[in-house]
């Protein structure tokens, strides 16, 4: 019994030792099967970093490919470029709009630079936004100061600004920073750091070779009627205009187009007398006798006889336009305008004293007044020269307005008479003003055309594709375009000082470009928004006066004057020695090797013109600190 016990047990312990291993084996198994799957994981997970890094690198390769042909083949880029290289491909491209999440960029003028790598299923990508120009445009302001000035302004500046230099008063919003190469800046300024930012260099090949290219000038299609007077004995007599009463007249703008041969001149355009109310004279010397100003003669209730000489001058058998204003309520009371710009001003009078002795006078063409009644006697002092759309106002104008006197209203307030001198034959001379005032020739005036060749162009439109195969007005002097309508996309040249004047009108996508100066007066205006803007380069001097515009100007020149509620939208480059904002506003960047004055005005950070992959002489830049990768 005992031995059958003991034989039961030791079979039971058998199974309990079988079952063990056999539990235990499993556990192995398992165990081993993980730990197979672990490293076969492990593996996988380590290829795939090794093909994210080659990815990564390879989208980076293609973003310094992209990097080198932004300035070279830029539009390639807008419509992507893909290369391989190794076992992967990469692909980059220009987004001209949005970032990668695709949102708007901030500026009109920075670009979405992109690339991705692919290795298989494994996808990078990197990025930096790149700007259309050097670093300092990235500033509402930059000042290099090769004039070691110190930089103040009480104008409003919105945006970043960087100076060379230490800061007096300024009044920058909230949140704008005033950077300096200094270590310990004055009045809040802040050290910028090195490296500092530099005055960026400027190619000016491109529009020096394009004006190297000039050749003739352009020949207007104008018939324009004007009036050509002998100086022998030619004059024309207004009819029932005439002046009677002490002081009659407190305010007064006379304007006229006149052209003086290099030998003309001498006596007026229009005359009431100047002994008794006013005579406007051109090609003056003084009072009498032929030279190269213009005369402003006025008869006061009191104060008596007062003589007033222009400092410019304007005999040189070129188209200008002339404006003589009196105005009893200023202190300066009398002025003389020069193609839009104010020649020289008076202060002749007392404050509110009027024109006009109180004698019976009529009005003249050419020819001064002593005239009583129509047509009456006259002192015989005739003018030799040219003229055209003469109109007398009894309202004084500033240049802000001369638009008007270019493109005349008859229904204007103030207006008095208005001769376009448009009839082209016979003696009389039309008055289209409220009060038909008409004149008549005598002694044989004769009629011509302002025609071709001229220096002066107004009235036009010119659509710059019907010109020649380049699109391009060429003119090898100077050339004044006064209430011109200019349709791009094309080219202006000018070896020249180019006047834009009398409310003219230049489209986008234009290049203006001269060796001389650009003068943009009396409310004109150059191109119509950032995306169709105008490049406008001077090789000397340029005055933006009372206008608005649109694009990239590069003044070369030592003066650089913005004024007179001027708006300028875009990018401003200037070396000049002088450059004042006097009672503008400029939304962009200003960019000088020099301080500038601003007056009055405002600065606020903004689009630029979009030029990337142009050859507008700047190098594109990276924006610090833009480099992302997702």
């Amino acid at each position: 019994m005992t031995r059958k016990i003991q034989k039961g047990i030791h079979s039971e312990s058998g199974v309990i030792f079988m079952a063990s291993t056999l539990g235990i084996f499993i556990l192995l198994s398992f165990f081993a099967f993980f730990l197979a799957r672990f490293a076969a994981t492990e593996t996988r997970s380590g290829a795939y970093h090794v093909m994210d890094i080659k990815a990564r690198n390879l989208a980076m390769t293609g973003l310094e490919h992209g990097m080198q042909s932004i300035n070279t083949s830029y539009s390639s880029l807008v419509n992507s470029v893909s290369s391989s290289f190794n076992t992967g491909e990469y692909t980059v491209q220009v987004d001209e709009d949005n970032d990668e999440t695709g949102s708007s960029l901030p500026y009109s003028h920075y670009h979405l630079l992109k690339s991705t790598g692919t290795i298989g299923e494994v996808e990078r990508n990197v990025r930096v936004l790149v700007s259309s120009y050097p670093n300092a445009f990235n500033l509402a302001f930059f000042g290099s100061n090769n004039g070691n000035s110190t930089f103040s302004s009480s104008s409003l500046i919105s945006g970043d600004i960087y100076f060379n230099g230490d800061f007096g008063t300024l009044n920058l919003s909230s949140g704008s920073n005033a950077y300096s190469s200094l270590s310990n800046p004055s009045n809040n300024g802040v050290f910028h750091g090195y490296p500092l930012v530099e005055f960026p260099s400027f190619d000016n090949s491109y529009y020096e070779n394009l004006l190297a290219t000039v050749n003739g000038s352009y020949v207007s299609n104008s018939s324009e009627p004007m009036l050509s007077f002998d100086g022998t004995d030619d004059y024309a007599a207004i009819q029932n205009m005439y002046y009677t009463d002490a002081g009659e007249i407190s305010k007064l703008t006379v304007s006229a187009w006149v052209k003086v041969p290099l030998d003309g001149g001498d006596w007026s355009i229009v005359d009431f007398d100047r002994s008794e109310y006013y005579t406007c004279t051109v090609g003056m010397s003084g009072v009498t006798g032929e030279g190269n100003y213009v005369g402003f003669h006025t008869r006061g209730s009191s104060g008596g006889i007062k003589d007033m000489m222009s400092t410019g001058t304007m005999r040189d058998n070129e188209w200008h336009h002339i404006v003589w204003v009196f105005d009893s309520g200023e202190v300066n009371d009398k002025k003389i305008y020069i193609d839009g710009q104010l020649d020289s001003q008076q202060d002749a009078y007392s404050t509110n004293v009027n024109l006009g002795s109180g004698a019976n006078r009529y009005g003249f063409f050419g020819d001064g007044s002593e005239a009583s009644s129509y047509n009456a006697n006259r002192n015989g002092i005739y003018y030799q020269g040219h003229m055209d759309q003469v109109s007398i106002w009894h309202r004084a104008f500033s240049a802000s307005e001369f638009s008007s006197l270019l493109n005349v209203d008859v229904n204007e307030t103030g207006l008095v008479a208005y001769w376009p001198m448009n009839e082209g034959t016979g003696t009389s001379i039309s008055d289209l003003g409220p009060n038909n005032y008409n004149a008549t020739t005598y002694n044989g005036p004769t009629w011509g055309t302002r025609g071709s060749n001229e220096t002066t162009v107004s009235n036009q439109t010119i659509n710059l594709s019907s010109i020649n195969n380049e699109n391009t007005l060429m003119q090898q002097s100077a050339l004044t375009l006064s209430n011109c309508t200019i349709n791009g996309p094309g080219k202006i040249l000018i070896t020249g000082d180019l006047t834009i004047s009398g409310g003219s009108v230049i489209s986008g996508n234009i290049d203006i470009i001269s060796s001389g100066s650009i003068t943009i007066s009396e409310n004109s205006t150059i191109g119509t928004s950032l995306t169709s803007s105008c490049i406008l380069y001077s090789s000397s001097d340029m005055t933006i006066n009372g206008s608005t515009v649109y694009g990239l100007a590069i003044c070369k020149g030592s003066n650089l004057s913005i004024s007179n509620s001027t708006y300028f939208y875009g990018g401003i480059y200037t070396v000049s020695g002088s450059a004042t904002v006097d009672g503008s506003t400029i939304i962009g960047s200003v960019v000088s090797q020099n301080s500038v004055n601003f007056n009055s005005s405002s600065l606020t950070k903004g689009s630029l013109p979009p030029i990337l992959g142009m050859s507008y002489g700047f190098e594109s830049k990276v924006i610090p600190g833009s480099y992302l990768e997702y």
